[in-house]
């Protein structure tokens, strides 16, 4: 059951731990946390990742921070401006889209992309500037990182999305009848 929960899970966002922020999953950590009257960061589950995170070479280590630190930056500026555009229901799938198009992006960066990670790196042992990008800087970056066909993308996920939404609605609410 797990595997098909991770295989789901990775083809639609491409990231594992994204699956740590679910309803479902802070539930069920509150209740074993509740059991044992204590927090649960580790078990077997965990053994596996440990020894992954263990055998990692110190380049490989610093190439995962660095990955974390240009999507961290990136999303963060992602999620704020997508507050902006009113999404309503259909923000969570929209970003979770939009964040791995990012991510397909990262893996071959075009120049913009480029200059935006290397300079967030060099700087990243001293105040970065890229921490105190503008949110119009934050816009453009992000604007010219994304193609049409990833704009067509996002705007589907947001329209099946809030349509899923009214159709679950629409079916889960009590007919009455009409006066």
């Amino acid at each position: 059951m797990y595997n098909q929960l991770l295989a789901e899970q990775y083809a639609k966002t491409g990231n594992l731990m994204d699956l740590c922020s679910t309803e479902a999953w802070m539930e069920e950590s509150a209740q074993i946390e509740d059991e044992v009257e204590g927090q649960v960061e580790a078990g077997l589950a965990m053994k596996d990742y440990q020894n992954q995170v263990k055998a990692l070479t110190d380049e490989q280590s610093r190439q995962l921070r660095n990955q974390m630190r240009v999507q961290s930056t990136l999303f963060t500026g992602l999620h704020t401006w997508m507050n902006k555009w009113d999404l309503g229901a259909g923000f969570k799938d929209t970003y979770t889209i939009a964040r791995r198009l990012i991510r397909q992006h990262l893996a071959d960066p075009a120049p913009p992309l480029q200059t935006f990670i290397d300079v967030l790196l060099a700087e990243d042992s001293q105040a970065s500037s890229a921490d105190q990008l503008t949110q119009q800087q934050m816009i453009e970056l992000l604007s010219a990182i994304l193609t049409p066909e990833d704009w067509q993308v996002m705007a589907q996920a947001a329209s099946q999305s809030i349509s899923s939404q009214v159709l679950n609605t629409g079916l889960t609410q009590p007919r009455t009848a009409a006066a």
